[in-house]
């Protein structure tokens, strides 16, 4: 049986619509949307690191398709830059919940410095970035 690790995530910066969302609860859809990784060098999605948001976005899904992706062809390397639109919020816990869950890994020694891309900075406080 699958153990599934759940944080109510409490945004802390400019109210985040996707961050307050997370928790909220859609009657009827099977999916709320999408998310996944992409290379920033060449500019096409890593195989397997889409996932379906079931309840808002919720860190759990970003957390499966990070980690996947991570260890998608990355031997040598040391150090990866991640760009996501509340990576703010989203980054704080990331360690951690990857650590407490089974099903997740963070390749070793991988550095992971985390930022947020020039269409979303703007909506941020100056401590986010």
């Amino acid at each position: 049986m699958f153990r599934i690790l759940s944080y109510r995530a409490v945004s802390e910066c400019n109210n985040h619509r996707a961050v307050n969302q997370a928790n909220a609860s859609q009657h009827k859809l099977e999916a709320t949307g999408i998310g996944g990784c992409a290379c920033a060098q060449h500019g096409c999605f890593v195989p397997h690191s889409i996932v379906d948001f079931q309840k808002g976005e919720r860190q759990m899904n970003m957390d499966y398709t990070l980690c996947h992706a991570l260890s998608h062809h990355t031997n040598g390397l040391t150090r990866a830059l991640t760009f996501y639109d509340i990576n703010c919020q989203y980054d704080k816990h990331f360690r951690r919940r990857v650590n407490e869950s089974p099903y997740m890994s963070i390749p070793a020694g991988m550095e992971i410095v985390p930022g947020i891309g020039l269409w979303h900075v703007h909506g941020h406080q100056d401590k986010c970035y």
